[in-house]
């Protein structure tokens, strides 16, 4: 009976701890969302994330130019910030590994 309730007490807490870490993940996309809409916007379409001459070539480059523009900017966002746009802005439009 103990191993039972062992067994379901633990199922119950990976069941929570996997929908809290997706609400997480969810979170750190609405924040590069909402870091985008409130700062970069403005400036961008999605016309600049298409150019032909990019300057976005892979993912590095893609946190490169969040991290200059930010900078740019006179933003002082975080490390965290900066991969938290860059992650929005990857699942929006470049789909980099």
């Amino acid at each position: 009976m103990i191993r039972y309730c062992l067994n379901c007490l633990c199922i119950i807490i990976l069941g929570i701890s996997s929908a809290f870490a997706d609400s997480g993940a969810r979170l750190d996309t609405d924040r590069g969302a909402m870091l985008y809409d409130d700062h970069c916007i403005q400036c961008h379409t999605q016309q600049v994330h298409w150019q032909e001459k990019k300057l976005v070539t892979d993912w590095k480059s893609l946190v490169a130019q969040v991290d200059r523009w930010q900078h740019t900017s006179g933003l002082e966002w975080s490390k965290n910030d900066i991969e938290e746009v860059s992650r929005y802005l990857n699942d929006k439009f470049y789909h980099y590994p």
